[in-house]
């Protein structure tokens, strides 16, 4: 009965990780071709060091960007003219990151998630973003 009690003590704790980092950090090559999407839509580039970016893990052709505020509101030196609160939405196909959408709050006027018709259910509780 006490093994029975560790292993499930062990199973549940290797379970946790999985869910609590459903997303990741894009690889080197992944980063510099969202910041790239990302500076597409902006008038003056912004440096990567100012943007943070996260790959679903759920299904790795989707992706936000967003400004790498710290824990206290706070952005890399440098950052601050640029900044502004919200995600961007990308979506990976035919070789390139292409935008989907942006903003402050993906909740519409309903209570309702208003990206359900844009991605997949799955992606958009995985990133976060409703």
């Amino acid at each position: 009965m006490k093994y029975v009690k560790v292993l499930m003590v062990l199973a549940v704790l290797g379970a946790y990780p999985a869910v609590a980092l459903a997303h990741k950090k894009p690889n080197k090559s992944q980063q510099a071709a969202l910041v790239k999407a990302f500076n597409k839509g902006v008038k003056t580039p912004v440096p990567s060091k100012c943007l943070r970016e996260e790959i679903s893990t759920v299904n790795a052709s989707w992706a936000w960007v967003e400004f790498a505020f710290d824990r206290k509101g706070h952005l890399p030196s440098g950052c601050l003219k640029f900044a502004a609160n919200g995600q961007t939405i990308f979506h990976f196909k035919a070789g390139k990151w292409h935008f989907v959408t942006a903003g402050s709050s993906f909740i519409g006027s309903n209570g309702g998630c208003s990206l359900n018709k844009k991605m997949p259910r799955k992606v958009v509780k995985d990133l976060g973003l409703c």
